[in-house]
Formats: C-alpha cells, sequence, structure tokens
C-alpha cells in the first residue's frame, strides 16, 4: 500500500485525555484518494448506461432463439446493470463529507455495495447452473446463427466496458473493491460472450445442442468465483479485518522496536474501503521522551514512519502507563 495521501496532523482532542489523567493521544488523518469518486462514478455510469441497452437486445434475442446461453448472458448483464447501477450511487455517496452522526464519512458505502453485487452474482450463477444442468440432461433446439451474431456484439460491448473500467481505475490510482466487484460482473459477460459464440459455432457446424447447456455451466462457473472472491474481502472489511497486504506484525514491530517505547497494548489495524488504512494503539513511552505540554517526540516520529511505510492514513497514538480500565486487562 503505497503513502500517496495528503496528512493532516493536530493534537489529541481535549475530551480524549479523560481516559487517563497521564495519557496523551496523537492522531494524523487523510484524505480521499484523489478523483477516484467522482471518476470510478462517471465510468460507472456510462458503463450502466450502455450494459442496459445491450441487454434488452440480448434477452429478446435468448427467447426468440431459445438459447439459453444467451438468456443466462442477459441475466446475467442484468446483474450487471444492477451491480453499476449501485456501484456509481455507492462511488457517489462515498465522497459525502463526515457528518456529527457519521464520524467516519461514508466510504464504508462502496463495501457495501461491493457485498450485495457479490451476493447477486452468486444467485445469479447458481441459476444459470440449475438451468444448465437440466438441459444438459434435456437438449433443446436452439437457433445458433442469430444466437452468434447477438453473442459477437455482447463480446464487444462487455470488452469494450471492461477496459473502460480498469484502465480509469488505474489511472485513478487503483480500483476499489467496489470497482472490482463491478469488473467481475463484467468479466463474467466476456466469457459468456465467448461461450456463448462457441456454442453457436459448434451447433452450427455439428448440430450437437448440449454445447449451449455447456457454455451456461461455464458461465455459471465464472460467476460462482468472482462472487465468492469479492465476498470474502467485503466481508473481511465489514467485520474490521486488517488490510489486504498489511503485515499487522511487521506494523506493531515498528512500534515495539522504537527506542522510546517499552511496550505496545490495545493494537489495532482496520479499513473503511479497502484502500485505506488506520490504526490506533497505547503505547508505554519512557518518562524521558515524553514532553507534556507538546506532542510527544515519539508519538511524532511514530506517526511519520508509519505514513511513510504503510501508508497510514489515520494514526491514533495513546501515551502513558498501561492500567487495567485503559486496555481492558489485555495488558494484564
Amino acid at each position: 500500500m503505497t503513502s500517496r495521501f495528503r496528512i493532516l496532523r493536530h493534537q489529541g482532542h481535549p475530551h480524549e485525555s479523560s481516559r487517563s489523567a497521564h495519557a496523551g493521544h496523537g492522531h494524523s488523518h487523510a484524505g480521499h484518494a484523489p478523483g477516484n469518486g467522482h471518476g470510478a462514478g462517471d465510468r460507472l455510469s456510462v458503463a450502466f448506461f450502455v450494459t442496459a441497452g445491450f441487454l434488452l437486445v440480448e434477452l429478446v434475442t435468448g427467447l426468440w432463439t431459445n438459447s439459453l446461453a444467451l438468456i443466462s448472458d442477459a441475466f446475467h448483464m442484468l446483474s450487471d446493470t444492477l451491480a453499476l447501477g449501485l456501484g456509481a450511487l455507492a462511488a457517489r455517496v462515498a465522497l459525502r463529507r463526515p457528518t456529527p452522526e457519521k464520524t467516519y464519512g461514508y466510504k464504508r458505502y462502496e463495501v457495501l455495495a461491493a457485498f450485495t453485487n457479490a451476493l447477486l452474482l452468486g444467485v445469479f450463477g447458481v441459476i444459470i447452473a440449475f438451468k444448465a444442468a437440466t438441459r444438459l440432461w434435456h437438449p433443446q433446439d436452439v437457433q445458433a446463427a442469430p444466437m452468434l451474431t447477438v453473442a459477437t456484439l455482447g463480446l464487444l460491448l462487455n470488452i469494450s466496458v471492461f477496459v473502460w473500467i480498469h484502465r480509469g481505475g488505474q489511472a485513478d490510482g487503483g480500483h476499489s473493491l467496489n470497482e472490482e466487484g463491478v469488473l467481475w460482473h463484467v468479466a463474467g459477460d466476456v466469457l459468456g460472450s465467448l461461450a456463448a459464440m462457441a456454442a453457436g459455432a459448434v451447433m452450427i457446424y455439428t448440430g450437437w445442442m448440449r454445447a449451449d447447456a455447456v457454455a451456461g455451466l461455464l458461465t455459471a462457473g465464472v460467476l460462482l468465483f468472482g462472487s465468492q472472491r469479492v465476498l470474502r474481502h467485503s466481508a473481511h472489511i465489514l467485520v474490521e479485518g486488517t488490510p489486504a497486504g498489511v503485515n499487522p506484525e511487521a506494523v506493531r514491530a515498528v512500534l515495539e522496536g522504537h527506542p522510546g517505547v517499552r511496550a505496545v497494548h490495545d493494537f489495532h489495524l482496520w479499513t473503511l474501503s479497502g484502500r485505506d488504512l488506520y490504526l490506533s494503539a497505547h503505547i508505554e513511552v519512557d518518562a524521558s521522551a515524553e514532553d507534556p505540554p507538546r506532542e510527544p517526540p515519539v508519538t511524532a516520529a511514530l506517526r511519520r514512519e508509519l505514513e511513510t511505510r504503510f501508508g497510514a492514513v489515520h494514526v491514533t497514538l495513546q501515551t502513558g502507563p498501561c492500567r487495567p480500565d485503559d486496555c481492558g486487562n489485555v495488558c494484564h
């Protein structure tokens, strides 16, 4: 995780020192990653309208040709449309400023959108897999030629949408979990279109109608794989898990290895959006290292190192001797 955030430092709030008479606090805060929210919202909005338009074409053609591959891809595109709309809304909401009721702001909304999209992905994957398995045992006639034409157009559209979102996210410094969830939807569409094209070609040249069901099973497999991946990551964030790519032991070692620190207690790492790192800890500082009238030099040095090495955007360090009521007996 790179340190690309603008750091704003200030002293601890007066009411925070009430936790113990001898405790001091150091904080650092950072703003949003530059441009990511507006850019992501615009990209997902454009992709939403494009995908919604083609969805109708694919669904009508799938019903006309009796192609499960096209119908399943159309329903997946429906989930894409919902995912893109939800993702675009979440990306814009995440830019709202914190309020007295929501002191962390709205960054977590993107993670909630990713979690919801992953659930949709899994539901559609199970439905398509069931339908495809049924058709493997009871194959049906399919009009392969128009199916192949529409699948080819769908492939071109899906690749364009995928490249549009992927390149834009890279230009903004990386994809949010929200965008990653949407990209898995679109990637499933790309494979679904490829599978439908292959199935159409096989049926035209060999007459083997089960190819349509096989294409549906392949699409379902991609949906289920993407679903579990995004579900796992988003759930990890929602339960305050350590951010991906951050080694908690390495972060703790930085605190414990500082010459002015005797012990570290009540150590916590978490993230709001998957792209930021928050840290809080209670550190016991050598008496000679403390300077009560000002911010302790030890905490100032530690914050700078944590920001530089791990990209921490919000660091809260409480200093002073550790008492049972401070850390919930964790250090006793």
